[in-house]
């Protein structure tokens, strides 16, 4: 702030001729980039562009490395000229330990900008400054930032479009999100709201003209000027920020000018592409097409990572200028080139024209899959699934995933679809990390009697995934004991009862399993699991004379269910088992005049009917209340605050061949009482704001009136953020459904945020409280201040009563205020907080009445708006007639 006062104050005393001062014109663009060399340390780039006909030259460059290092400097290591531009482009290159992690600001700076630079007050007095962020992490991979790859020298026609590409490539794969932002001075500070205005605030600081607008695309990077319509030089700075993950990991900041200037030009057109997606190891190619309205020459240029990859970049060649010109694009891709990120490549198309060259740009996006692993197969073994595939030829994978569901689905991935996509039906069953794991034996609760299908696919270290695997299923043969009920006979917490039935083996191979034979009986607590052996028969030759049931007595069957597992041994020996299977287990939900009833259940067979039971206080037995497909059933029209008890009867089979019988299971029972714990829903928020008399006047819908299942509405209560994302507080509560409008009034500020929510009556929950359900938030409306601050320019502190203190105009929506105010020599004389301002004329020092003079000030102010507090500059002069006379003070 400081530094930025200082310059301020240089401008006025320009403005009054107390002096001026000469610069020579120097610099018109530059970024730092930086490479991760080993460690901490990393080799840092700076590159500038300066005026050939410029005196000054700079062979070393003073930088901060942004750590406790005191200022170094860098010695130039080469450059390159652009006469037809009156440009040099100038390198500077040195490397650099960090002292470890932490986020470093790197920043370099030179005395001065050009000249004449109109969205700039006095550039030429400005210093030039660029900053690259290096966050140095354990959680991230050490990160080289982008480069930038399309010169910052490209003159603008009056009038015309200007558009520009920075051409940032990210060899690392990282995203990059652009902004324009506000150019950096004295020690990379951004420059104050009353020095810098963008291009399109021209008168300086006005609002942009709407045929005069410029800005940027925050994903491609591409800037739009649309169009110039003022002669001159401007500056604009283009902030890349990088991100891996979603996390910020670093940025590069590139400073740059445009000359406006005189030309009989029109720019070119450029066709627009589509994205694409290339399996790694095919060659893409496809032309790029352009015209210029002139019927000047156009040539056409690629940037983007794929024409910088280390293998196999890609290429663009063009034959001939005249318009219509086709540029053809070329790329042999390979397993080095997946990633999860697109490659954004944009086409420039440029016209070769005397007066200036005018630039159209297309962006598109390509990605890179892997192909999918080849030759899936799968081959039942028992009880379990062999499953294998051929090695990725992509050798930089990390390893495979491997998913599974019953019955095929017939999956084949679209141009673009990586990985295997949710709505397919599978699911991941295992990760398997290293190309050498291309076999997995499945063992895990496969479906007896169905098809088990499998799909394969490769990952990378990065996220990415290849493409899908082909399609392999198999079936289980009938080599495994068979569960078939899993039946809760008896609820309760101490003597419940459990009843398991399963089938031998239906095809068993007696050569690999020969007898005698015995079943183990495997239970456990919930789902899922089964480890704790509860029966173990006898052993016995002929296995269809062993026993297939067991009663389970004195469990808890009222909180959880059991889960069963049979295992089958053969000559001691362990041959096969069985699916789990869990019992049918309720939870019941209660709501407003209804009981949701909810069930899992975790068996082998499939459900395809539930029939649901119910008794109420005074039934004298459980009725049949409904039947259900689904795993669930709500029942309504019930009576708050009453128990009800229920239990299901699940109908189920393997359809299989060999199980056509249906398996019935009774879940246990179960009891709850409804009550009320349904909200209204919420209201409809409109509302009207006066930002000069600062009032607000809303009004909402009535739930009970515009919603079918809300009939209780008693009360509303209404919400305030001062900001568009801050957090909600209760301000106001009106009560009955039919008020539903409030009118506020405030002494500063209506900016923020409202929202409003309906309340029902008084319920009495299960645990004895009385409470009212809140609807959701209404919709969200939001206000902004018009903000009002001025400053007189008359003072006369002479003692007559009058005007003796210096006070605001009567402003609104101010919070606070940074007041300076300056003698002509730049001396301050007096500063306050205070918005009213409020100064009896004395000097801060020495606490004398100042002298009559012009005095300047520079008035930061402290506007309350919805994103917050936003700082605006007020600048001007105030003649002060006081009791000393015209003494100099």
């Amino acid at each position: 702030m400081r530094h930025a006062l200082r310059t301020l104050i240089a401008f006025f005393l320009f403005l009054v001729g107390a002096c001026s001062s000469v610069f020579a014109t120097h610099n018109r663009a530059g970024e730092i980039t930086y490479k991760h060399i080993s460690g901490f340390t990393y080799q840092i780039t700076v590159r500038t562009y300066t005026k050939i006909s410029a005196p000054a030259d700079r062979p070393w460059l003073p930088i901060y490395w942004g750590d406790a290092t005191p200022r170094d400097s860098l010695e130039r290591t080469g450059n390159v000229f652009y006469t037809d531009k009156d440009a040099k482009e100038n390198f500077y290159t040195k490397v650099h330990t960090y002292p470890g992690p932490g986020l470093y600001a790197i920043c370099v700076s030179d005395p001065n900008r050009n000249g004449g630079v109109l969205n700039i007050i006095n550039s030429i007095q400005v210093q030039f400054s660029i900053q690259t962020i290096l966050i140095i992490s354990p959680a991230i991979v050490p990160n080289n930032s982008l480069q930038l790859t399309n010169i910052p020298l490209q003159d603008a026609c009056f009038q015309q479009p200007w558009i520009y590409n920075p051409g940032a490539v990210d060899l690392d794969g990282d995203s990059i999100a652009y902004s324009l932002v506000t150019p950096q001075g004295i020690d990379c500070e951004e420059l104050s709201p009353s020095i810098y205005s963008l291009p399109d605030h021209i008168p300086f600081n006005q609002f942009p003209n709407p045929e005069n607008q410029i800005s940027i695309d925050v994903t491609t990077g591409t800037i739009t000027w649309d169009s110039p319509q003022l002669f001159g030089e401007y500056n604009i700075a283009i902030r890349m920020s990088e991100f891996r993950n979603g996390i910020f990991i670093g940025s590069v900041l590139r400073d740059m000018q445009i000359l406006v200037k005189a030309c009989d030009n029109l720019p070119p057109n450029i066709d627009p592409l589509p994205d694409v997606c290339i399996t790694a190891g095919e060659l893409l190619t496809f032309p790029v097409t352009a015209d210029d309205p002139n019927g000047d020459n156009v040539i056409i240029t690629g940037l983007g990572a794929p024409f910088n990859v280390p293998s196999s970049p890609a290429t663009i060649s063009q034959t001939g200028q005249s318009t219509p010109v086709t540029a053809t694009f070329n790329w042999n891709t390979n397993c080095s080139h997946v990633r999860i990120q697109p490659y954004q490549v944009n086409f420039q198309a440029t016209d070769v024209d005397p007066s200036a060259n005018l630039v159209d740009i297309t962006s598109m996006n390509i990605t890179v899959v892997a192909p999918g692993p080849e030759n899936l197969m799968a081959l039942p073994i028992g009880s379990s699934i062999a499953v294998s595939w051929s090695p990725t030829i992509c050798s930089n994978a990390s390893g495979y995933r491997l998913y599974r569901r019953v019955d095929p689905s017939g999956f084949v991935p679209d141009e673009c679809e990586t990985g295997v996509p949710e709505y397919t039906g599978y699911s991941l069953i295992a990760e398997l990390p290293g190309l050498e794991n291309v076999t997995y034996l499945d063992e895990d609760e496969i479906v007896f009697g169905r098809q088990n299908c499998y799909i394969a696919i490769a990952y990378f270290d990065d996220g990415a995934e290849s493409y899908a695997s082909n399609e392999a299923c198999a079936e289980i043969l009938f080599e495994i004991p068979i569960i078939k009920k899993n039946s809760i006979g008896i609820t309760s917490t101490v003597n419940g009862v459990d009843t398991v039935v399963w089938r031998a083996p239906a095809k068993l191979d007696v050569e690999v399993f020969p007898g005698p034979y015995k079943f183990r009986l495997l239970r456990g607590d919930g789902y899922g699991i089964a480890t704790d052996v509860v029966l173990e028969t006898e052993e016995n030759a002929d296995i269809n004379a062993l026993p297939t049931s067991f009663i389970t007595e004195a469990i808890n069957t009222e909180d959880l269910p059991h889960t069963y597992r049979v295992e089958l041994y053969s000559q001691g020996a362990f041959a096969s088992r069985s699916n789990r299977a869990s019992s049918l287990f309720l939870e019941l939900v209660p709501d407003d005049n209804q009981i949701q009833v909810n069930w899992v259940k975790q068996a082998p067979w499939s459900n395809f009917r539930y029939d649901v039971y119910r008794k109420a206080e005074n039934d004298p037995d459980f009725v049949l209340v409904g039947s259900t497909e689904e795993e669930g059933y709500t029942d309504e029209g019930l009576l708050n605050n009453e128990s009800y008890c229920y239990y299901i009867v699940g109908y189920g089979s393997y359809f299989s061949v060999l199980e056509e019988d249906t398996l019935i299971n009774f879940s246990q029972q179960a009891c709850a009482m409804p009550y009320d714990r349904t909200p209204p829903c919420p209201p409809v928020l409109s509302g009207l704001g006066d930002c000069e008399s600062l009032t607000l006047d809303f009004s909402w819908t009535n739930p009970d009136i515009a919603c079918d299942d809300t009939d209780d509405t008693m009360m509303y209560r209404v919400y305030f953020s001062p900001t568009a994302d801050g957090t909600f507080e209760l301000i106001e509560e009106l009560s009955g459904a039919s008020n539903t409008s409030i009118f506020l009034e405030f002494d500063n500020s209506i900016a923020g945020c409202y929202a409003v929510t309906a309340l029902d009556s008084l319920s009495l929950w299960p645990d004895g409280e009385l409470v009212r359900n809140e609807s959701d938030f209404s919709n969200i409306v939001c206000f902004d201040n018009c903000p009002e601050y001025s400053l007189p320019n008359v003072f006369t502190p002479n003692a007559d009563g009058v005007n003796d203190v210096l006070l605001a105009f009567p402003y609104r929506a101010v919070e606070y205020v940074e007041f300076t105010l300056f003698n002509r020599w730049g001396g301050i004389v007096f500063e306050t907080t205070d918005p009213d301002i409020r100064w009896d004329g004395r000097n801060r020092d020495t606490g004398e009445l100042v002298t009559s003079s012009t005095y300047f000030y520079v008035c930061k102010i402290f506007t309350i708006r919805l994103e917050g507090l936003v700082p605006v500059v007020l600048t001007g002069n105030i003649q002060v007639f006081s009791s000393e006379g015209s003494r100099i003070d």
